[in-house]
Order: C-alpha cells, then sequence, then structure tokens
C-alpha cells in the first residue's frame, strides 16, 4: 500500500505573521517615544532668543515647553554650541547664565524663575457639556504657553500648569469656547468644567472619506456618531453600536443566531443581494478614507473616534460603483498631548437561551402523540413484519430512519419484551428530557472577556496612537471557543511646515474551534432519550438519526442499528452526545492585515496635495480530523463494507484511521489614491469654495485555494493512504448495508482565482455665498474588467448636485432667539453598484464523462454579455436640519426616492441565440422612505439631567421591472428572493388562498376561486378531484413584505452626580411571517395538546397524515403543504425590545486625583431584557425565519461589565 507522507500542519505561518506584526508595532512605538539616549542632538546658538532656542529644541526632541511669556522679555541672548543626547545636558547649557531654572516632566519641560521656587503643579479636571455627559476629545491650552491637552473618553484631563500663566482655553467643535481662571490656592488642583453648545450646530464637521467640510457647507444627508456616544455603552461590536442611531440604518440580525449582524440603508435596492461576489444590500465600509474588504465586526471599537454614515447621492456618488448602498466611514483614534494609557476591560456573560420560548411539547405529550401516530400507522398492515419491510433492512437500499418507541412498540409485537415490560419503559422516559439533558450537559452559559490597552500622545510635531486588544469567548456549545488578537497603530508626522505624513497598519490573528454542525441541535434525539443517567453516568444510545455526510449513505434504524452492533467485523453505531463533540473539531485561523500610508503637501494658500496607499492582505485556514473510533467514521466505514460470505466478514472498503481535512485560502487588496484639495475663502468668507480632482487604482486578488482530505490518516505519523478519488466520488465502493455501491467524498477538481482591477477619476466641488446658501456638484468615472466591450458603457459618468440653504444666517432670522440652526438641503444624484457574479466574456468549465472518465467535453457554463454594466441607482432627497431653544430640541427629517435601474435580473432570451435565458441588466427597483431623528436634553437641574432621542424611518419598496415570465406558485412561495412581480415588494411573502377545512382536510382555492378539494355528500375528498398543486401565481394573495418597512429606536439618558443610566428600546414593522404549527408529520410542538387523535380529526389544525385513508396518502404532502402556506398561517411581524440597560458609575475626580490616575469607571449593563411581538406565541421575528416558519433558539440575555481606566 503506498502512502503520502504531509509535512505537517501549517500554522507556523500565521504565527510567523503575527511576530513579524508585533515587532513592526514595537518598533513604530520605539521610533515615535524615543527618549533621548538613543539620539543625539546638535544645536548652535548666537545671540538667540529664549523662544527661538525653545522652538528648536521643541521641533527636534517632540518635547513640550510650558513658560511665562515674559520670559521672553526678561531672558539673556543665548550662545551655546550643543552636541548631547541627554535633555538634562542641552538644558542646563541654555539656562547656565539664566535667571531661570527648569523641570522635565515625562515630554513635558516646565520653565521657572529661579526665585519663583516650585510654582508648578498639576491641573486635573472633568469637561462635561450641558447635560453634564462626558466629553472625550476636547482641546485644552494654557493661555500664553504652548502647553495643550485633550481630554480622555470619559471627559478626564491633567496638565502641568504655573500660577503665572492663570487662564486655560477649553475648545471644542460645535461647543462655545470657554476660558477658566484658576490658582493653586482657590481652584486647589482639580476643577470642573461644563461647555455650552455653540449657536450653530453647523460648525460641526461631517467626514466623507475624500475630504472633511462642515455641516454648514455640506448639501449632504450625513449622520455622524462621535465617540461620546459609542461609548454610552459597552458594545459587542460595532454593528451593536451603530443599532439604535441611524435612521434609516436596519440592523437585520440572522435568525439562526449564526455570524454577523446585517445592516441595511434605506432599503433594498438590488435584486443580487448576496454578500459573496454579489452587489449584497450591506454599505460600502470605509476607514480613514479609503475602501476596505473587511467587514465591520472585525474592527475593534476602540480605536474608533467617530463613525459617518452617507446616506443620499450627494455623499456617496463619490464613491462610484460601490455607493448605491451607502457608505460608513470609520475615523479612527489618533495621539495628542502628553502620554496618555487606556485600560478597558469588558465581560459579557450570555445566559443558556430559554428553550421554553419554544413551545416544545413535554415528554409526556410528545410520546402519546407518537404512540398515536404509531398505532394509526400499523392499523394499516395486517401484521408487524409488514409494516417494518417498509423501513428497510441490512442489504435493503431503502432504509428509513424509525424512532426508538417505534422499535419498542416492534420488540413488544415481536414478542421480545412484555406489556409490562414497555408500560415500565414507557413510565420511564417519561421522566426523561433529552432537551433539558442537552441544556445542562451540552451547553454552557457563554462567557466572554475583552482587554484593550490604548496608547496616546503626540505633539504638534508627531503623533502615535497604538492599542492592543484581546478577545476570549468560550461559546456556548463545549469545546467552542475562539480567541482574537487585534493591533493597531497609527503614528502621523509634520515633516515640514508644508509637509504631514500619516503611516500605520492594523492586523488580527484568531483561532476558532468549532464542533460538527452536526451535534448543535438539541433536537437530535427524542425528547424521551437521555444523554445522561441520573447518577451522571453516559447513557448510550444504540443508533441515532445522524448520518456520517462523507458516504452516499442511507439512514439508520433499530434493526439495521441492532445487527451492526452485534457484529465483531463492523464498527458500532452507538452514539453519545458528549463522546462526539470531541469528535472532528474543526480549528479555524485567520491573519488579517491592512497598512497604509498618507502624504499631504501644502502646495500654495488653499491647494494641497494629498496621496494615498492602502494594502491588505486575509489568510485563512480551517481543518478537522475525525478519529477513526469517532462516530462518523464508525459510520462511514459500515456503509463502505462489503460481505463475503465465503469468510462471513464485512471488510470495509474505507482505509483503516481517521480524516484530516485542511483548507487554506487567501485574499489581498490595494487601493492607491492621488487627490488635488482646494479650500479657499474670498472677500471676507463673503464666497468660499472647496474642491477635490484625482484619480484611483485599485485591485482585488483571490487566488486558488489550497485543500487537502486524506483518508486512513495517521496524527503521528502524518501518513494517509492514496486513494482513487474519481472513482470513489463517482463510482464509489461496494456497500453490503445499504445496497449497491456508495460514493465517499472527496476534493471537488474545480478551482478559482479571481483578479479585479479597477480604474477612476473623480472630482467634487462645493460654493458657499454669505455661509447661506450652498451648491455641490461630484462626477466620477469607474473602469473595471468586470464591465463589458460596448464603448457606451465603458466611461459613463455617475455624478450628483446638491442644494443647501442655511435659513438660520439669514438676517430676517437672527433675532429669532429660539431658532439655533435651520437648513434645508435637496439632492440628486447617480451611484452605482457592482455585481462580480456575471462576466461579459464566455466562460466554461471542463469535464470528464461518469460512464466514460476518459472522455472529456467543455461545457459552457455562462454566455457573454458584451453590455455587462454596473447596477445603477438614482437617488433625490429633501432634508430638513434643526437646533431650537439654546440646543434643547434638535433634529432631521428626510424624505428620499431611489429609483434602481439597469438592476442585473434573469431575462428571457431568444432561444434561437443558445438559452432560454440570461442574466443582464435588465431590473428595476424603487424605494422611497422617510426619515425622522429628534433629540432633547428636557430636564437639567443642579445635579440631575435628562435627554432622549428618537428615531423613525418608513420605506416602501416597489419591483417595478422584471423581463421573464410568472413562475409556478410554489416558486414564489418558497423562494420570494428569487420571484417576484412587477409594483410588488422585493421579497414578499406570498400565500394561497385559505378556503377552509372540512372533516381535518384543509383546502385552498385556485385563481378562479374554485377549491383545490371536492368532497362528496359525506364531507370526503373526492380523490380524482384533489389538486396536487396549483401552478397559476395568479391563486397567490401577497401578505405584505418580509423586510420591515418601518423602524427605530427611543433612547433615554439620565445622569445624576457620578451615575449614567441609558436604555435603549428599539422597535420595527410593517411586515408579515408565517405562524409556526404543528408539522403532521414530524414536528412536536404544545399545538399536539389541541389535537384529537383518537377520531383523526384535530381542532383547528388538519388531520395527521396517518388519518389519510389509504387512497388520500399520496395527496397529504401537497394538502398540508398548501394549508401551511395559506393566508390564515400569516401575522404580522411588528415588535418592540428593551435592547440595552446600563449604569456606569464615574470616580469622582478628587479621588482620581489623590490615587494619581486622570479617570476611572466601572459599568454594568444588561442585553436582550425584554420584548413584544405581534405575533404572540412567543415569537420572536429576530430569530424566526419568517418565510418557512421556523423557531431558533432565543437571544439569551447578556450580562456586561466593564471597567475603564486612564494614566
Amino acid at each position: 500500500m503506498s502512502k503520502l507522507y504531509l509535512t505537517g500542519r501549517q500554522k507556523p505561518v500565521f504565527i510567523s505573521y503575527l511576530r513579524l506584526l508585533l515587532l513592526v508595532s514595537i518598533f513604530t512605538t520605539l521610533t515615535t517615544q524615543l527618549s533621548f539616549s538613543q539620539t543625539t542632538y546638535t544645536f548652535s546658538f548666537k545671540q538667540a532668543a529664549l523662544n527661538t532656542v525653545i522652538s528648536e529644541i521643541a521641533t527636534k526632541t517632540n518635547y513640550q515647553f510650558v513658560y511665562d511669556a515674559s520670559f521672553n522679555q526678561k531672558a539673556k541672548p543665548i550662545n551655546a554650541e550643543i552636541k548631547s543626547s541627554n535633555i538634562d545636558e542641552i538644558l542646563t547649557q541654555v539656562f547656565k547664565d539664566q535667571d531661570f531654572t527648569y523641570r522635565v516632566n515625562g515630554k513635558t519641560i516646565v520653565i521657572k524663575s529661579k526665585a519663583a521656587g516650585e510654582n508648578t503643579y498639576v491641573l486635573r479636571g472633568i469637561v462635561n457639556d450641558n447635560e453634564g455627559l462626558p466629553m472625550p476629545g476636547v482641546t485644552i491650552t494654557q493661555k500664553g504657553t504652548t502647553n495643550m491637552v485633550h481630554t480622555d473618553q470619559n471627559g478626564y484631563f491633567a496638565i502641568y500648569v504655573s500660577d503665572s500663566n492663570n487662564t486655560l482655553a477649553f475648545s471644542y467643535l460645535g461647543y462655545e469656547q470657554k476660558e477658566v481662571k484658576y490658582s493653586k490656592g482657590a481652584t486647589g488642583t482639580s476643577v470642573v468644567v461644563s461647555l455650552a453648545p455653540s449657536n450653530s450646530i453647523l460648525q460641526e464637521v461631517v467626514v466623507t472619506g475624500y475630504q472633511t467640510i462642515s455641516k454648514e457647507r455640506s448639501t449632504a444627508a450625513i449622520s455622524v456618531v462621535d465617540n461620546k456616544t459609542l461609548n454610552e455603552n459597552i458594545n459587542t461590536d460595532l454593528y451593536s453600536a451603530l443599532e439604535g442611531r441611524i435612521a434609516g440604518l436596519m440592523s437585520e440580525k440572522n435568525a439562526n443566531g449564526v455570524g454577523s449582524d446585517k445592516l441595511i440603508l434605506r432599503g433594498i435596492g438590488t435584486f443580487s443581494t448576496s454578500a459573496v461576489n454579489g452587489v449584497g444590500v450591506e454599505p460600502l465600509l470605509v476607514i480613514d478614507g479609503l475602501p476596505t474588504e473587511i467587514s465591520l465586526s472585525d474592527v475593534n471599537p476602540y480605536d474608533i473616534e467617530s463613525v459617518n454614515v452617507l446616506r443620499d447621492a450627494a455623499a456617496a456618488s463619490i464613491y462610484g460603483s460601490r455607493a448605491a448602498n451607502g457608505i460608513i466611514v470609520l475615523t479612527t483614534k489618533k495621539g495628542s498631548g502628553n502620554l496618555k494609557v487606556t485600560l478597558n476591560s469588558d465581560f459579557f456573560v450570555s445566559t443558556k437561551p430559554n428553550l421554553n420560548l419554544m413551545n416544545y411539547a413535554s415528554t409526556s405529550e410528545a410520546i402519546d402523540y407518537e404512540q398515536a401516530i404509531y398505532n394509526k400507522e400499523r392499523a394499516r398492515y395486517t401484521n408487524t413484519a409488514s409494516m417494518f419491510n417498509a423501513y428497510g433492512d441490512i442489504a435493503n437500499g431503502t432504509i428509513k430512519y424509525y424512532s426508538p418507541l417505534y422499535q419498542l412498540n416492534r420488540d413488544k409485537e415481536e414478542g421480545k419484551i412484555t406489556t409490562t415490560q414497555f408500560d415500565n419503559t414507557i413510565n420511564q422516559w417519561r421522566t426523561n428530557d433529552y432537551i433539558e439533558d442537552y441544556k445542562n450537559n451540552v451547553w454552557q452559559n457563554e462567557f466572554r472577556q475583552r482587554y484593550n490597552l490604548s496608547f496616546s500622545g503626540g505633539t504638534n510635531k508627531q503623533n502615535t496612537f497604538l492599542s492592543f486588544n484581546f478577545d476570549d469567548s468560550k461559546q456556548r456549545i463545549k469545546y467552542n471557543q475562539d480567541k482574537n488578537f487585534t493591533l493597531y497603530a497609527k503614528s502621523n508626522f509634520q515633516l515640514k511646515s508644508w509637509l504631514n505624513a500619516t503611516i500605520g497598519f492594523n492586523g488580527s490573528y484568531s483561532t476558532a474551534d468549532v464542533t460538527d454542525a452536526s451535534y448543535s441541535d438539541f433536537t437530535i434525539q427524542n425528547r424521551y432519550e437521555q444523554i445522561v443517567d441520573a447518577n451522571g453516568n453516559l447513557v448510550i444510545s444504540p443508533y441515532v438519526n445522524i448520518k456520517d455526510g462523507f458516504t452516499g449513505s442511507l439512514a439508520m434504524n433499530g434493526v439495521v442499528a441492532g445487527k451492526i452492533n452485534s457484529t465483531t467485523s463492523l464498527k458500532p453505531v452507538s452514539f453519545n452526545i458528549l463522546n462526539a463533540l470531541q469528535e472532528g473539531i474543526e480549528e479555524r485561523n485567520s491573519l488579517a492585515l491592512r497598512a497604509f500610508a498618507n502624504l499631504q503637501a501644502k502646495i500654495y494658500d488653499g491647494l494641497s496635495f494629498g496621496t494615498q496607499f492602502q494594502y491588505e492582505n486575509r489568510r485563512n485556514s480551517r481543518e478537522s480530523f475525525y478519529d477513526a473510533n469517532s462516530y462518523k467514521m464508525r459510520y462511514a466505514s459500515d456503509a463502505l463494507a462489503n460481505y463475503s460470505s465465503t469468510t462471513n466478514l464485512y471488510t470495509s472498503g474505507l482505509p483503516a484511521g481517521g480524516r484530516y481535512y485542511q483548507y487554506n485560502n487567501q485574499s489581498s487588496s490595494y487601493t492607491f489614491r492621488n487627490q488635488l484639495n482646494y479650500d479657499k475663502s474670498f472677500n471676507q468668507n463673503k464666497h468660499s469654495v472647496s474642491a477635490i480632482a484625482g484619480f484611483e487604482m485599485r485591485e482585488i486578488f483571490s487566488p486558488r485555494s489550497i485543500e487537502q482530505l486524506r483518508y486512513g490518516y495517521d496524527p503521528v505519523t502524518l501518513s494517509s493512504v492514496i486513494l482513487d478519488n474519481a472513482s470513489l466520488s463517482q463510482t464509489g465502493l461496494p456497500s453490503y448495508i445499504y445496497g449497491g455501491n456508495r460514493t465517499l467524498s472527496t476534493l471537488g477538481r474545480t478551482q478559482t482565482e479571481v483578479k479585479h482591477r479597477y480604474f477612476s477619476v473623480y472630482s467634487n466641488m462645493s460654493y458657499t455665498y454669505l455661509s447661506r446658501y450652498n451648491v455641490t456638484g461630484s462626477v466620477r468615472i469607474d473602469r473595471a474588467d468586470l464591465f463589458g466591450v460596448d464603448p457606451q458603457y465603458k466611461n459613463r459618468p455617475l455624478w450628483s448636485v446638491g442644494l443647501g440653504w442655511n435659513a438660520s444666517n439669514e438676517e430676517f432670522l437672527s433675532n429669532v432667539s429660539w431658532i439655533d440652526m435651520l437648513k434645508l438641503r435637496a439632492t440628486y444624484g447617480v451611484n452605482g453598484n457592482v455585481d462580480q457574479t456575471t462576466t461579459p466574456y464566455l466562460t466554461a468549465t471542463r469535464r470528464n464523462d461518469n460512464l466514460f472518465p476518459t472522455l472529456q467535453y467543455t461545457n459552457i457554463t455562462v454566455l457573454p454579455n458584451p453590455k455587462l454594466r454596473w447596477e445603477k441607482v438614482a437617488s433625490s432627497n429633501i432634508g430638513l436640519d434643526f437646533s431650537l431653544f439654546k440646543g434643547k430640541l434638535r433634529g432631521n427629517f428626510d424624505v428620499y426616492n431611489k429609483y434602481s435601474s439597469d438592476l442585473l435580473a434573469t431575462t428571457e432570451l431568444d432561444p434561437t441565440v443558445g438559452a432560454l435565458n440570461r442574466v443582464l441588466n435588465s431590473g428595476e427597483m424603487r424605494n422611497r422612505g422617510i426619515e425622522i431623528g429628534l433629540g432633547s436634553n428636557w430636564y437639567n437641574k443642579n445635579d440631575l439631567r435628562f435627554s432622549s432621542n428618537f428615531i423613525i424611518a418608513f420605506n416602501n419598496n416597489a419591483v417595478k421591472k422584471v423581463n421573464i415570465t410568472n413562475s409556478t406558485a410554489q416558486n414564489y412561495v418558497a423562494a420570494p428572493q428569487n420571484y417576484f412581480f412587477e409594483d410588488e415588494t422585493f421579497g414578499s411573502l406570498y400565500a394561497y388562498k385559505y378556503g377552509g377545512m372540512i372533516n381535518g382536510y384543509p383546502y385552498v382555492l385556485d385563481e378562479n376561486g374554485n377549491p383545490s378539494i371536492s368532497f362528496d355528500s359525506n364531507g370526503n375528498p373526492i380523490a380524482t378531484s384533489i389538486k396536487s398543486s396549483i401552478n397559476n401565481s395568479a391563486a397567490l394573495v401577497n401578505m405584505g413584505p418580509l423586510t420591515p418597512t418601518y423602524t427605530g429606536s427611543l433612547s433615554q439618558r439620565m445622569s445624576y452626580k457620578q451615575f449614567d443610566l441609558n436604555v435603549l428600546m428599539v422597535f420595527s414593522g410593517g411586515n408579515k411571517l408565517r405562524k409556526d404549527f404543528i408539522d403532521p408529520g414530524e414536528t412536536k410542538t404544545t399545538t399536539i395538546t389541541n389535537t384529537v387523535v383518537t377520531n383523526g380529526q384535530e381542532n383547528n389544525l388538519p388531520r395527521l397524515v396517518v388519518d389519510y385513508p389509504e387512497n388520500l396518502l399520496n395527496y397529504a404532502g401537497n394538502i398540508i403543504s398548501m394549508w401551511r402556506n395559506s393566508d390564515v398561517n400569516v401575522v404580522d411581524a411588528d415588535y418592540v425590545k428593551l435592547r440595552n440597560v446600563s449604569l456606569s458609575y464615574n470616580l469622582p475626580q478628587s479621588f482620581a486625583n489623590k490615587i494619581k490616575i486622570s479617570s476611572a469607571k466601572i459599568t454594568f449593563q444588561m442585553n436582550n431584557i425584554w420584548y413584544w411581538s405581534a405575533a404572540g406565541n412567543n415569537i420572536d421575528p429576530e430569530t424566526y425565519t419568517s418565510n418557512s416558519a421556523t423557531r431558533n433558539i432565543p437571544l439569551p440575555k447578556t450580562y456586561l461589565f466593564g471597567f475603564n481606566l486612564t494614566l
């Protein structure tokens, strides 16, 4: 037997990258914060003034100086030739003939008069807004000096001061500047400062990624979430941080709880909703001005300074063919002031979900229900053998699963057990509860711990921000865990007065252990089975309804399992979930790197040039190993076993050993941008012009993945057996148990490599007259290898125009004291989207014939589309921004219309072209909506403050054009995302018209109103009249959309002294869902208690399948399916949720001063506290699959504790 020896697992590459990442980080930090012992400085002063000397030393050494401005006149001219690496030596020579002395405190040098003695000290304080909420990022300067610091994320600051310059100036964009005088005797060493909002919120800025402009000059609909808002709660990720903050931004959770949330901005505007290569529905993510291929869940929330959401065309069109879904722009933090160290520690505990909300029947109810089904099924057969023959036996290719209760009945009827033994077993089973066993033994409380350590500091010459984040999570299912290490660094250098550079990178390395997905379902065994007995011992089930998944095997049942488990040459198929959980655990590793650089050069007054570069690389790997004795390998070995009548032995065609699988892939991208910027005001700010123009190049590359699958694998010797994969996957191996040949899964023979390149030119300009009237415009042309060769589609521009009126700046409103700010805006523009699932080129796949493997042929998979182009979205927006009563009431109101055309959709073709249909740019869709945001600081007296924010958004969607003949009714019911009608909502819930129910037989109505079932005079269905299906889609009723038509939130904040209480409620509605119900064939829910099984009829529910007479059995499935999908089973999906409540306590500043820290805060928070649903019956629409009526695991309550410390 030939063997293949592997070189081992490929984990070292991740460790190498991680080490490189850490080394680069340390190097960056050290080079920007080095002490003088590593650098020698040379100074030459001749008759130099004090301020000249100080300026030169500060420039070269990055130290800050604090001194009295009057010293410049008192100081003698300085003459010195200095060459030293020690700051004390340098300063000693500078001040040797002066009446001044100095003191070095970290990176700050305090100059003082020798006569004055020690007259400098540390002044600490906190800056609050008018609501009493801490304000991070406030600039604090000591007047008459260059001394400057910024408040931390909790609003605290510390600054070295002297009484000779006893005024501090506090400034923050959007707030009135404030000056505070202090003295050590009167003020002490701590102060509390409150800033009031500016009369004009228009002074605030918005970030589009390409430029930063004031709200006053913007015409776009841009929502900003600042750092203060981001830090109000403990956020699991940025998805949760943005929930309920932006009107029109909907957070759609995955109903099954797997994966990240999905953000939808202003409705769905494409048919290509898949995010994998398709357009998708999520907004484009931009970090520090450059689009990124990473997701929002990959970003560390503690690295983010602010989030800007670009909602309309005027804001987003500059991004061209990737902007139709909107843009989310993240601005990362940067260093400033003295070195500041911040530690955040967060702990998350999620309880086990409340399975009572799943509405499962009790064990006794489930047993009674299943026994009734058995009795009715058994009554159809003359004897036990004929009934169970339908379930198959060894060497029978029709083996089907039946439950242990069926096997118990079979054993009784075959005389293997007595009636007393049967009854005793049933009574014992009634005391079991597999779901509770699973919850107690397989699940655990989820526990997550997150630590974030950041360093921030700098001068006017350079600054650095560096953060380390470690995240460790133990998931709900035992043995499932993940760890993530994130590193972020950004440094900014003022190289010259006209030249500024920024460099940085962030990287993350994550590992995860994930158990086999087959074992994550707590209903994989019957309710009356056990995992452990009363003494905690494992209960081994002789068989379960879980196949191996590797072979073409069929199901297992009691008689087959009994024979296998008693045959020594076969491997037992017995099972216990606690053993299986540790088998086949998949190890996942991911390394993501992002490096970026930015160079800004001033060319002339108002004119500058910028160049930016970004490179991203992601590597992923996953591997799993199933030991030879694992449940699935035992099952697979038996499935491929052949029997020899000569030796009376079974011999498996599966090699001895385990199964090893490994997969590695990577992707990379780069973006290179060059841009001219012009920003100038003329004639005493009467005219203001801002313009940018540039070009951008981008590439995305995904090389072929590396994949290997080995059978007969030995993890010690790393050896495996070479198999004939083509034969195993097509012809298979003989299987005595299941009959015929059974295939074995092998690696696919198709590999894909993708590279896309883009080139774009763009320009944007805005003009403001008298600070009142704004005109904006932008244009962009995208070229890409994705587009067709038709010249008319190669250079189609994407553009926007906008108008704005700052009404509050008008003279006739200047005396209206209650209007702080009032602005009207109107925009129109055209954005685009790129779909990578189709191509302008002819594509084909080489294949082998299954019957004749040596015969190869080429299969055309995609016809060429020379007119392929990006999808186009024309958007108009009218908006109003306002602030009233000195900031007491603020808000915005927007009305928009988005019309999507050239959407890629399946289009019917003339059959003579060689295909019946093709995905072409032929579809159209419209979204209209209203967005309202209101905020109020409605109470502020003494130490008690209340503020509220309310947002609500409405969206109306309609498909306007599809060029394809209507499909069958069943397709619209089952897959509304793929089948739709013109002038109806995309993704609608379609249902049959319910007609009624007679004797437990439900019927629906066809397109002409005729019932699907005709009945005789006794109320029994006439078999020949039953319609097995209704094909005409006109028979359907559009019940409404599956996606909410309105969403919103209400957030409330209360502050009292050092305490802050935040409450967030979210709501949505206007959409529909199908009710869950008993599946008359399988599912056991509490509705079985309404079942009248004794006479074969049910109360308000269809009869069971086993209640159907023999002549109607073939129709039962279709009858029940149409009833399940009828309009009688559709309800509203509106809900209201108390998403989270958090309580924070800020350490008093006086106490913080005593223990020598800047600030400290502790937070306790609860998530997913309460909800109300219009659907009732414990249905949570967020965890419910609306179209298929499937309940998923409820959202668990989560308890969070956070601690923030700033030094």
